[in-house]
């Protein structure tokens, strides 16, 4: 993937010397604008303004952003308290967390200041890690006009910091993907969402749950495989702990609740009870295996039947290691009876037994909800089961004739 095809989009530059034509940053905002289209804006925009950031590429902010009363008293030799300069950094800090909940974009902090005090601050702030790849980079703007490159800086961030690489390759693949779908779909008929819609409504589903489901399937079967560069992979990283390990396989593989819409039932939501063992309080697993079609045919969503199968938690030890993992498939083994998720549920591993089928209302359970887990890992247990309850049971062989 070029280095254009990396940094494309929108440009967001935010800096309090952009109406100040023998300032640096305009050096700055003249190479963007010979290559990207680029917003300026003198201050901190407002929350109104900043909803709207979705589909920008990167954003450039100076540290040290300055108000009108602020440069009017340096103006007339007012010395500029402490306190002030401690409000000024309060505001890019409060934009910067801001910024986390609208978008997930590169944030470039050019700054007159001591670099590595900025990155202390970030650090103190939660928003910088020390010797880990960020998505916010600082850098000394004097530095990057005085010959540096702009885009070719940025790109190699980019390649370096696999996280924001991916996001750039992947929105690429969307954004070609999403265009062609909906042009595609255009010219068979303007209304195919209505045809649709109907058709969803006759057969009695959910019809903005089966809509989006006709969108997502579309758009993954145009998207993939996306392109994506196998050099950025291959460059060493620290190695990685295993509690990041599995959160990310967690990730993969779960969802939890608070991430979920409130009152969307589906295969393989997850939930969770207490109960009392000889005084001693443990936790029972229950995942809901009933079709998505079953769920979705009902008016009173409260009387929705759930099919769940009741869940342990298991506990990898070295004595029982070689037992129940096969460190040469890499998966745990598993019974005619039984399927087992790893690493669910703040890493734990979960076996559900097939002959414990519990069938509840989804009011009796969705305050126990604790999360969902997702293809394919729901539809191997689902099939699975389907196998266990059309089992046919065999003769048992006489001890005597085993050796």
């Amino acid at each position: 993937m070029s280095e254009e095809e990396l940094v494309s989009g929108i440009a967001i530059v935010v800096d309090d010397e952009i109406d100040d034509t023998r300032a640096n940053i305009n050096a700055l905002l003249k190479k963007i604008k010979g290559r990207m289209p680029c917003i300026a804006y003198s201050a901190i925009p407002k929350d109104a303004v900043l909803k709207h950031w979705k589909g920008v590429s990167f954003v450039l902010l100076d540290w040290k952003l300055e108000n009108a009363d602020v440069s009017a008293g340096k103006a007339e030799g007012v010395k500029i308290s402490d306190t002030v300069s401690q409000s000024i950094v309060d505001d890019n800090i409060n934009f910067l967390t801001k910024l986390k909940d609208v978008c997930f974009v590169p944030v470039f902090i050019f700054t007159n200041e001591d670099v590595d005090a900025v990155k202390k601050i970030l650090c103190e702030k939660g928003l910088y890690q020390d010797g880990k790849p960020n998505y916010i980079f600082v850098e000394s703007k004097a530095d990057l006009i005085r010959g540096k490159k702009l885009f070719s800086r940025i790109s190699e961030w980019i390649r370096n910091t696999p996280s924001i690489y991916v996001l750039k390759a992947w929105e690429i693949g969307y954004h070609k993907s999403k265009t062609k779908l909906f042009h595609d779909f255009y010219e068979i008929s303007p209304v195919w969402p209505k045809i649709l819609w109907k058709s969803f409504s006759d057969d009695g589903t959910n019809m903005a749950f089966e809509l989006s489901e006709v969108i997502t399937r579309n758009l993954y079967t145009r998207m993939m495989p996306i392109s994506f560069d196998e050099k950025v992979f291959r460059k060493r990283i620290r190695n990685a702990k295993k509690e990041e390990v599995l959160k990310i396989i967690e990730g993969d593989r779960y969802v939890r609740a608070d991430q979920l819409p409130q009152g969307s039932i589906s295969t393989g939501d997850l939930f969770k009870e207490e109960y009392q063992d000889n005084g001693t309080t443990k936790h029972r697993y229950f995942l809901n295996i009933r079709p998505q079609c079953d769920l979705l045919r009902t008016d009173k969503q409260e009387k929705t039947e759930l099919y769940c199968l009741k869940g342990r938690v298991i506990h990898l030890t070295r004595a029982n290691r070689n037992k129940i993992f096969s460190s040469e498939n890499g998966h745990f083994n598993e019974k005619t009876n039984n399927a087992i998720i790893a690493f669910i549920d703040e890493g734990k591993i979960v076996e559900f037994l097939f002959r414990n089928l519990k069938i509840s209302a989804w009011k009796d359970m969705k305050s126990k909800r604790i999360g969902r887990i997702l293809p394919p890992f729901i539809n191997r247990v689902q099939q699975r089961y389907a196998l266990y309850i059309q089992r046919q049971g065999l003769p048992r062989i006489p001890d005597k004739v085993i050796c």
